[in-house]
């Protein structure tokens, strides 16, 4: 079984992740850069999950297929990690 990770959680590393909301939307994928902060959800904020599904060395060359690059929203307060 593939770990899950949540809003807040540290991207582990660059690659294309599952991106599975809570009800509003179907399941679709996205590039996350490593070090980064794993994005919440404009519409189910914090019910959002990602799972990795392939590393990627260069996530800037992408070559197959649409995959945005996920980040921060700028207009929502930053993520307090206890």
């Amino acid at each position: 079984m593939r770990k899950k990770y949540r809003p807040g959680d540290l991207v582990p590393e660059s690659g294309i992740y599952r991106v599975t909301h809570d009800s509003h939307r179907l399941m679709h994928e996205a590039t996350l850069l490593q070090d980064q902060r794993f994005p919440i959800c404009r519409k189910c904020n914090h019910d959002v999950r990602f799972e990795l599904r392939r590393a990627v060395k260069n996530p800037t060359r992408i070559t197959s297929g649409y995959h945005a690059i996920l980040e921060d929203y700028p207009d929502v307060e930053p993520f307090i990690v206890n």
